[in-house]
């Protein structure tokens, strides 16, 4: 497809989009009406998650389809129950200290959305209810080897917000004979603000297209053990659960275990007893290292989403049904050792430590070298161990005896994790529906505003805004 050619049908799918979201943001100006919308993006992609999981699987390789289906569920119920009846019209709540002034919400436009290939219908699903929530359209972009089963996916969409008497151009896909990275790059430079999901060059593109845009960061969860903490049976079944989590391509799942020495046993115990098959012997780990990674910087996209049994073959290991992951011990750390990358299939790498800041600072080592700004958790009841690791570690976060992607948290959940400046993005917190409003402040004048004194420059408590 010739770049004029890919120019001309982009500008036509933004051009469709700006007219249905002008029309939306006419006539939908009442709650509910958006809601009804938005409850439908999320219902048609629960309603068909079987079939949906099944396609994306087939057509990316990726993952399980039972895998799939949990992401799907959780995905859309969640973020259904964080938007539901919040204001996104109108007048809303306005969660500053700013006495006398009143936001009303506005939409952003039209929003490209650039899709990864590991999970294309959840976060067309959170894409598509973040975009209308705030009566945005959106256009989806879709990776190559997603781009039937995403086709598939908004058609279905369109069909349900058309028959509640939206425009169905809401949402709309760079159709299969388009789908291109050149595509892809036209839609960023004519949308008014854009979202990347995927990898650091789709990142990249976005936040360098001369359009706002949110990204995420590449991960690589540092997950610490202390020795206070005394149910490791808990630890490792939530730890092997989420590292398995549909064959191990979600980006918040445990990459280094970092274990104190005299655990070491009771750590190998129970993670064997919750389905790690542990790779011992350097003959076989440097099998692993050259099989993973074989160019010794660039991970193998053969071992991306496939199961420990497969990549177990691979090294020439046979690996038990029942085992849900690889475990080996290494003692590298960031550059020395290329296993200390972020890897996308379930293995866990661990190390061992006496000196609980040593080992921290190797966690922020590992982050600095990749996965700064997005998770890592830490497995104490110590508070101050927790805040010592909290305030050191370059990440946006940091959860407390849960895995990296718990969400038994007051956290919103997301599909698209901000990593803030160490990872190159714009904010350092879940992407949500709020982040794609514009807002209009409407002040009044305030009678008793403070103003300056002499004094103020000898003063170092907090300023007031009004005084009596």
């Amino acid at each position: 497809m010739s770049e004029a050619a890919n120019r001309e049908y982009i500008v036509e799918l933004v051009k469709r989009a700006k007219a249905a979201q002008k029309e939306f943001e006419r006539t939908a100006t009442d709650q509910l009406t958006i809601d009804k919308v938005v409850r439908a993006i999320g219902k048609t992609i629960y309603d068909a998650r079987e079939e949906l999981a099944l396609e994306a699987h087939l057509e990316t390789k990726y993952g399980t389809p039972q895998m799939k289906v949990s992401k799907i569920i959780a995905t859309t119920t969640s973020q259904w129950n964080i938007m539901r009846g919040k204001k996104s019209v109108g007048y809303i709540k306005n969660l500053r200290d700013e006495p006398g002034v009143k936001v009303m919400a506005k939409p952003m436009g039209v929003v490209g959305c650039v899709m990864p290939s590991t999970n294309p219908i959840v976060t067309i699903a959170a894409n598509g209810m973040m975009s209308i929530k705030c009566r945005n359209a959106c256009i989806i972009a879709p990776h190559p080897s997603a781009k039937n089963v995403s086709l598939k996916t908004v058609n279905m969409i369109r069909k349900e917000i058309e028959a509640l008497g939206a425009p169905a151009d809401l949402i709309q896909v760079i159709d299969p004979e388009h789908c291109s990275i050149e595509a892809t790059d036209e839609m960023l430079r004519q949308c008014d603000v854009n979202i990347a999901t995927g990898g650091p060059g789709m990142v990249k593109a976005v936040y360098s297209c001369g359009r706002p845009g949110f990204g995420v960061g590449q991960g690589n969860c540092q997950e610490i053990i202390c020795d206070d903490y005394d149910d490791l049976d808990r630890m490792a079944m939530l730890a092997i659960n989420n590292r398995s989590y549909d064959n191990g391509v979600p980006c918040t799942s445990e990459q280094t275990m970092h274990v104190p020495a005299s655990m070491e046993a009771k750590f190998l115990e129970a993670m064997q007893k919750n389905g790690a098959y542990l790779v011992e012997g350097d003959e076989l780990v440097d099998a692993l290292r050259k099989v993973v990674f074989p160019d010794g910087e660039h991970i193998n996209r053969d071992v991306v989403g496939r199961s420990p049994q497969v990549v177990g073959k691979m090294i020439g290991v046979d690996v038990p049904a029942e085992c849900k992951t690889l475990l080996c011990k290494y003692t590298g750390c960031a550059q020395d050792d290329v296993l200390s990358k972020e890897i996308l299939f379930p293995f866990i790498r661990y190390v061992t430590y006496t000196d609980f800041k040593a080992t921290v600072a190797a966690a922020v080592a590992n982050l600095e070298m990749e996965g700064a700004g997005h998770n890592s958790c830490i497995w104490t009841y110590d508070e101050e161990k927790i805040e010592y690791a909290a305030n050191l570690l370059p990440v946006s976060r940091f959860q407390i005896n849960q895995t990296p992607f718990g969400i038994n948290n007051g956290m919103p959940t997301t599909t698209t994790l901000g990593c803030g400046s160490w990872g190159n993005n714009s904010i350092s917190e879940n992407l949500e529906w709020y982040h794609l409003m514009n807002t209009t402040r409407v002040s009044v004048t305030l009678p008793n505003k403070r103003l300056w004194k002499d004094g103020d420059w000898d003063r170092f408590d907090e300023c007031p805004i009004t005084e009596d």
